[in-house]
């Protein structure tokens, strides 16, 4: 989602043949009616057997023992930002938890968030695409000897929002305009007014 290829996509990621986690957005794709136009969209560009392929994602993923993979949390009603207190952040993925859990990595929010609270690890992973902190670069992570390492590296965006703008999905001009330049900033703010006003409460005292 939030592109405009999405079979090009699933092609490259059925060869490396990753674990695979279901997100919200995959998750709309691979049912029968998707709410938004934009997953509407995307299902239309999959072949039944790619859409077979996602809906055999996992919800959630324990790696080595001891690293939960999920995409994010539905048990709260507020995302994980930049600034999101810890205890905000430990509710949010407390239903989850085992003992054995000493490590939580995570998408959905769009913001890269490393925090560590009470020894466990969380750590929001940035997404390829699809940016809201002003770095148009896509991201990538490395575990390895117990450290997790985030890569960032510059791609064609031009060749990107030029694909983008050949897309006939936008019934809005401005709409459409208004996540071109999403792509072109990595942030809009009329877009992320949401994220702003929130970030803005977590930054104001504790009543």
């Amino acid at each position: 989602n939030f592109g405009p290829h999405p079979s090009q996509c699933v092609d490259i990621l059925k060869k490396l043949n990753p674990i695979c986690i279901m997100g919200n957005h995959d998750e709309q794709i691979v049912s029968e009616n998707p709410r938004n136009f934009w997953d509407k969209w995307s299902r239309q560009q999959l072949s039944d057997s790619q859409l077979r392929w996602m809906s055999e994602f996992d919800n959630s993923y324990v790696l080595d023992g001891h690293i939960l993979l999920v995409h994010g949390s539905y048990s709260v009603d507020y995302d994980i930002l930049p600034n999101t207190p810890d205890k905000d952040i430990k509710t949010a993925f407390k239903h989850l938890l085992t003992p054995e859990i000493d490590h939580v990595w995570f998408g959905h929010y769009h913001y890269q968030v490393d925090r560590v609270i009470d020894g466990v690890e969380y750590h929001c992973i940035r997404p390829v695409g699809h940016h809201r902190d002003k770095d148009t670069c896509a991201s990538y992570y490395i575990y390895e000897n117990g450290i997790l390492t985030q890569k960032r590296v510059k791609y064609e965006l031009s060749k990107t929002i030029e694909d983008f703008n050949r897309m006939t999905i936008f019934e809005d001009a401005e709409r459409k305009q208004q996540f071109a330049d999403l792509l072109k900033y990595a942030y809009h703010e009329e877009l992320l007014k949401k994220d702003l006003q929130q970030m803005l409460k977590n930054s104001l005292p504790a009543e």
